[in-house]
């Protein structure tokens, strides 16, 4: 069974809710755990990163930096987390639907968001 943890973390805003307007956003994952974290804080790029690997962990990278956007990642549940993809977009909608179908076309089945935020 694949061990899923989904962490949004934005500080001064609310999950999933946007952030400042020259808010750098990040996405930390772990395609091996499904641990996923989704952070738009701040305006420093390097320090949104640094919050989002630390708060993922250590097998955590940024597979999503972006400014003015939204992002997503996406995963495919029946194979154990080894297909995943990232999609971006104008809204947390597209974005999840744009890595749905990029995870898909990687071969994943039942491809999940296993994150997704707005800067």
């Amino acid at each position: 069974m694949l061990r899923k943890t989904v962490i949004v973390a934005a500080a001064l805003v609310g999950v999933f809710a946007s952030a400042p307007s020259q808010a750098q956003l990040a996405i930390a994952f772990d395609p091996s755990t499904g641990r996923a974290v989704a952070f738009a804080g701040t305006t420093d790029a390097a320090r949104n990163q640094r919050e989002a690997i630390s708060s993922c962990g250590s097998g955590c990278k940024i597979v999503a930096t972006g400014k003015r956007t939204c992002a997503a990642v996406s995963e495919s549940i029946s194979t154990g987390g080894s297909v995943w993809a990232v999609g971006h977009g104008t809204t947390t909608s597209v974005a999840a639907q744009n890595a749905y179908h990029a995870c898909r076309g990687k071969g994943g089945v039942n491809c999940k968001t296993a994150a997704s935020i707005c800067d």
